[in-house]
């Protein structure tokens, strides 16, 4: 339970704006249950305007045609492993590197801050002004604006409610 066969048919997906840019590219044996995943954390899944599917004969032929449309094509949203990743490998028995940690508390605050900015933006779609806002996230009126001016500059939004 839980394990991918990677015999099973993959899809390789991009996500494109309406103006034809290439936000995303990704794989999944369920592009739809994945998109929800993106449209829930995700402050850029508003400006998806349309999808390409391509299924490939599995997991290895579609995790390597990712790889490849990732460094060809720049999608504005990817942010897969890194040639610094790579340089800075786990370390066996000592656990991994100062470095590797740091990347992923870095991650872990943008997929955080991600969250939060896709929460604040539904709430003020539903009619919470940013003050309510501001009080109920535990912040001021300054943090809610940062946070629709990150929408905006990451393709989410295009100007601030």
């Amino acid at each position: 339970m839980g394990s991918i066969d990677p015999r099973r048919l993959t899809t390789l997906y991009r996500l494109f704006d309406a103006d034809g840019r290439l936000l995303y590219v990704g794989t999944s044996v369920h592009p739809q249950k994945r998109w929800e995943q993106h449209a829930a954390t995700k402050p850029w899944w508003s400006a998806v305007h349309r999808a390409t599917v391509e299924w490939l004969p599995g997991r290895d032929a579609a995790l390597a045609a990712e790889r490849e449309a990732i460094a060809a094509e720049a999608p504005l949203h990817n942010d897969k492993a890194t040639e610094r990743e790579v340089a800075f490998p786990y370390q066996g028995n000592r656990g991994p590197t100062r470095e590797t940690l740091l990347r992923r508390a870095v991650s872990d605050f943008q997929k955080a801050s991600d969250r939060l900015a896709v929460a604040v933006d539904r709430a003020s779609l539903d009619g919470l002004s940013r003050d309510e806002i501001a009080a109920i996230a535990g912040g001021s009126p300054a943090l809610v604006e940062g946070l629709f001016a990150y929408l905006v500059s990451s393709g989410g939004r295009p100007s601030p409610p």
